[in-house]
């Protein structure tokens, strides 16, 4: 028992907060991630305190991702000094419970015109996080909304492409596609694309470049 007691820890970090939303994606973070140490985290306006008790050996580690946490959550509220919001896309997978392709959004947004990069799962892009929540769920929702008759991978995309692009929904995304003469269907009656996907979505959004 006694060499038990002397392998427990407790540490406390005081760390910044400028905003309630800040406060509550933070807050929410550490409940899905610091799973192997007991935490109590309190917030107040202008700073959070959060309390570490656990094994020794694992309190170090943990005590390093609320720092990453907080880091991570502070690149997606708050924009860099050029106006860019970091978004971890492996980091908000978690939080919202939904996996997401990153080429895709990466395509959507850059479409919709805001300046975006990519960085492995990570968007760097001009996009307030907002916005960009919303357009997570849009995504989500639309994906879910694909119709068996669409077969391949490709046609998909361009589908959720248009339809988010130009506020639409699948039906009338596949409508448009239809009336401008890129998808065909096969003998099964599934729809797949009569040209590549980068002339079909110049094509259906009218990109003349």
């Amino acid at each position: 028992m006694v060499k038990s007691l002397a392998r427990w820890t407790v540490k406390e970090l005081v760390l910044k907060i400028e905003s309630t939303k800040e406060a509550i994606l933070f807050l929410e973070a550490l409940q899905k991630y610091v799973k192997k140490v007991d935490i109590i985290a309190d917030y107040y306006p202008g700073k959070a305190t959060i309390k570490l008790e656990g094994a020794k050996e694992h309190i170090q580690d943990e005590l390093e991702l609320v720092k990453e946490l907080h880091k991570t959550v502070k690149g997606i509220i708050y924009p860099d000094y050029e106006g860019f919001f970091d978004y971890d896309l492996t980091f908000l997978s978690k939080m919202m419970g939904k996996s997401f392709p990153v080429k895709l959004l990466e395509k959507i947004l850059v479409l919709k015109g805001y300046e975006t990069i990519r960085e492995d799962r990570t968007l760097i892009s001009k996009v307030d996080y907002e916005t960009f929540k919303n357009l997570l769920n849009e995504l989500d929702r639309v994906l879910s909304n694909i119709p068996y008759e669409v077969s391949t991978a490709s046609l998909r995309n361009v589908l959720v492409i248009i339809a988010l692009t130009k506020d639409l929904a699948i039906p009338e995304a596949i409508q448009l596609a239809n009336e401008q003469g890129i998808i065909r269907e096969d003998d099964y009656q599934r729809l797949k694309l009569k040209i590549e996907p980068e002339q079909a979505i110049k094509k259906c959004l009218k990109i003349t470049n």
